[in-house]
């Protein structure tokens, strides 16, 4: 018997001769796949004399012949009682589907994925080292599973297209250079470019293929993109199509496959596991997981690493590369090569989180990245209710998600605040606050009016809701595991010293922890939820709004002035208080609350500005910004990227609230507009800052009314210009014509511009809402008016 060992990397099926293989993906000195022979099954609430009317059942589907492959008992609990059952195996599982609504009793797990199944049923995880025997390429045996951590060869890439009318179209214009980066790095072209890092070749097809082959040299087992399922990879393959070459981008020498997820497309790689960091890094950003609010890469790659990366112009890539300049064409490929390099690092930061959230919720790697929160939380209870011997419930009907979605739960409490400049605040915030109160008042769907407790005896919400307090539910178990794992962890993390591997693995897992955590309020009160039980969503919120509303009047009983309140934060204006106050405070409220739930400092913040909503005094929800006591901005609700808004009114929103907070100066705030007024009215700003960039959704004949985007359009199709639908349109608003639509212009042949629009329509809205709470209005932004201090407003 010889025992061999590999890391587990991916798990999917395969069909030969008939019979259904699991492949797995493993990473030993090389990376392989072994397969394994295994039935997929489901399970069928009905008694052990219908085994043979289900045996029974025979149809034919696209010319292929379907039925069971034999009919077993199981013991499972069913919504929490013990029940035999029906175990039906069935010979692919695609046959699932088509035999399960055969069956007129309730069907249970008959779409579960099943790569997953397999996992879950060998007790496996993704990234555990298997001790296993092996004849030839089948799984034999697997002897044992333990932990480990696999050492995967990436590589991040990246491409550059001809773009003439500014969108790209693949089926005309060429890819001209593909960059790439690991531990090597470069740019394939083919034109000459003097640069070290630059291998010309004599074609498109040959570079093409030659990026094929570097990934096959360099044996990569992860690849890094960015928004590559949707832009890169597609856009390779229609340019391989049409100089009618292959593209053997897998390991096993085929292309991609598109995989639909949701709104999404996923670009799946045979052999390698192909990770598109734009989605990854829109869903860890929405749960707080990483600090990013726009999504470009050169604008996420700023945020995350704080550094920026090299630019050019996109519109005018075209004309670097037909430049007979060399050094134009080397600072494209330097261009090219800074993007490869980004979405490396990038890649370096959100890989070992991904791998411990694929780790936690036992979801292979490939889906971790795409996946939603309810999605990994569900894979996280279907592995549980495994180990319980516990039936995962069904997923709703679209009826019953709709009739869910049409009765929706009353949300958090928010107390909003009054408009203005405010100065040393302290917030704190509740600790995991939907959290904590599930695990704290066991909230469950099966633990609801439970017959075990008297309502004396049970967790009662504040809608009279009713909670076991004998028996615990899965969610509060699972949930309670993962909360105190990660306690567990930030501890032992605060004894291991930064800038160690050990820190890094460490840290990955204590934020992956807390994105499970914080997804189970909503995966409970989404409505397409296994595990959706209305009255227990309703009852999280419902204590949530009790233990913020009981905070904020013990605040206010205290002494302290309440600015804001919102969801799990509480905003004190300490005054004359100092933080000592603030403390002793959080101290009193934590020794009252159940046990599991803390209330926490989030921060001492020097100066804060609110703005009012429309047409009142009261401050809009979650539209501020704070300066730290480390100098730092935090900004929430201010819309510092509008497509529609020109650079010019972008820098000038960011400079007045640094100039507010940072330097607590009005008049600095005040004289960055007027200055800007100023330039604007003397023509001194240049067109490019002017520039509003939009892309044209259709073709540009077709839009019945004329916008300004499609006015430009047209006026630069008049000049010669090529615009079709894709395009994107930069246009100035310019002096001549009676209407915005009239004087939009392109770019390119703007010779001057419409100062007053910019005032009135770019500048002044992205500011006004700020400076009117310093006492400003409008006329007094244009123009020079009376000076006050800013402690005047405070």
């Amino acid at each position: 018997m010889v025992l061999r060992k590999a890391f587990l990397l991916d798990v999917d099926y395969t069909h030969k001769k008939g019979k259904t293989y699991v492949r797995l993906l493993l990473k030993g000195k090389h990376t392989f796949r072994l397969y394994d022979s295994y039935e997929p099954y489901f399970y069928v609430d009905a008694p052990e004399s219908e085994k043979e009317s289900i045996m029974k059942i025979s149809l034919e589907h696209n010319g292929e012949k379907i039925a069971p492959v034999r009919v077993e008992t199981a013991h499972k609990t069913v919504f929490g009682k013990e029940k035999k059952l029906l175990k039906v195996f069935c010979s692919s599982p695609s046959h699932v589907p088509h035999i399960s609504a055969k069956i007129q009793h309730p069907v249970f797990e008959n779409n579960i994925l099943f790569g997953r199944r397999y996992m879950i049923d060998k007790g496996l995880s993704p990234f555990s080292l298997l001790i296993y025997e092996r004849d030839g390429k089948f799984l034999k045996k697997i002897v044992k599973v333990k932990d480990g951590i696999p050492k995967l060869n990436s590589l991040a890439f990246d491409i550059e297209t001809y773009n003439p009318i500014g969108a790209p179209r693949p089926e005309k214009d060429p890819a001209i250079m593909i960059s790439y980066a690991n531990g090597m790095q470069g740019v394939l072209t083919y034109k000459k470019i003097n640069k070290p890092f630059v291998l010309a070749k004599k074609s498109e097809a040959e570079m093409i293929s030659s990026f094929c082959s570097v990934l096959n040299e360099t044996d990569t087992d992860i690849l890094f993109g960015y928004n590559s399922s949707n832009f890169d990879l597609p856009y390779l393959q229609a340019r391989a199509d049409a100089l009618k070459i292959k593209f053997p981008i897998g390991r096993d020498k085929r292309s991609f496959i598109l995989r639909k997820a949701g709104m999404r497309e996923m670009a799946k790689i045979g052999g390698r596991v192909h990770i598109d960091l734009y989605p990854a890094i829109r869903f860890l950003s929405f749960i707080g997981a990483l600090k990013a609010s726009k999504f470009t890469l050169e604008a996420a790659y700023s945020e995350i690493t704080g550094k920026q990366k090299y630019m050019v112009k996109r519109l005018e890539i075209h004309q670097m590369w037909d430049s007979k300049d060399e050094a134009v064409r080397e600072e494209l490929a330097h261009y090219s090569m800074q993007d490869s390099i980004a979405t490396k690092e990038l890649g370096a930061i959100v890989l070992p989180l991904l791998m411990e959230i694929s780790r936690l919720t036992k979801m292979p790697l490939f889906d971790t990245a795409y996946a939603t929160a309810g999605q990994l939380v569900e894979s996280l209870l279907i592995y549980r209710s495994y180990e319980a011997n516990t039936i995962v419930p069904p997923k709703p009907t679209d009826m019953q998600a709709k009739e869910r979605e049409a009765h929706p739960i009353e949300g958090a409490f928010v107390k909003l605040p009054t408009a203005g400049i405010y100065e040393n605040i302290a917030v704190f915030d509740f600790r995991g606050l939907y959290p904590s109160i599930i695990t704290s008042h066991n909230i469950d769907p099966y633990t609801l009016n439970c017959s075990c407790c008297t309502k004396a005896e049970s967790f009662v919400s504040p809608l009279g809701h009713r909670f076991c307090k004998k028996k615990k539910g899965l969610i509060p178990t699972v949930l309670g595991d993962v909360v105190a794992k990660r306690a567990a962890l930030k501890d032992k993390l605060k004894h291991v010293q930064k800038d160690t591997e050990e820190y890094r693995t460490l840290f990955a897992r204590v934020q992956a922890l807390k994105i499970i955590a914080n997804s189970y309020y909503g995966y409970l009160a989404y409505a397409r939820s296994r595990w959706y039980a209305r009255e227990a969503g309703e009852s999280v919120t419902a204590w949530g709004r009790h233990y913020i509303q009981e905070t904020i009047k013990k605040a206010e009983d205290a002494g302290f002035q309440v600015l804001y309140g919102d969801t799990d934060s509480v905003f004190l204006l300490l005054g004359k208080k100092g933080k000592e106050d603030g403390l002793a405070f959080m101290k009193k409220i934590n020794s009252e609350l159940p046990e599991g739930m803390e209330l926490e400092l989030e921060g001492f913040f020097k100066r804060a500005v609110f703005v009012s909503k429309k047409g009142g005094e009261a401050g809009a929800k979650k539209k501020y910004a704070m300066l730290g006591e480390d100098g730092r901005i935090k900004i929430r609700g201010f819309e510092l990227v509008r497509r529609d808004w020109s650079s010019v009114a972008k820098d000038t929103q960011r400079k007045v609230l640094e100039a507010i907070l940072v330097h607590g100066s009005k008049e600095k705030a005040v004289g960055i507009v007027r200055d800007v007024v100023e330039r604007l009215r003397s023509g001194k700003v240049p067109l490019e800052e002017l520039a509003i960039y939009t892309q044209i959704s259709k073709d540009p004949k077709k839009y019945e009314i004329t916008s300004p985007e499609i006015s430009a359009a047209k006026k630069a199709i008049a000049r010669g210009v090529h615009v079709e639908k894709g395009s994107i349109i930069a246009f100035v608003i310019s002096k001549g014509g009676s209407t915005i639509s009239e004087k939009a212009t392109p770019l390119e042949f703007a010779t001057n511009y419409d100062a007053q629009y910019y005032i009135d329509h770019q500048i002044l809205p992205s500011v006004l809402k700020i400076l009117k709470e310093l006492g400003f209005s409008e006329d007094d932004l244009k123009f020079k008016g009376t000076q006050k201090g800013l402690e005047h407003f405070m």
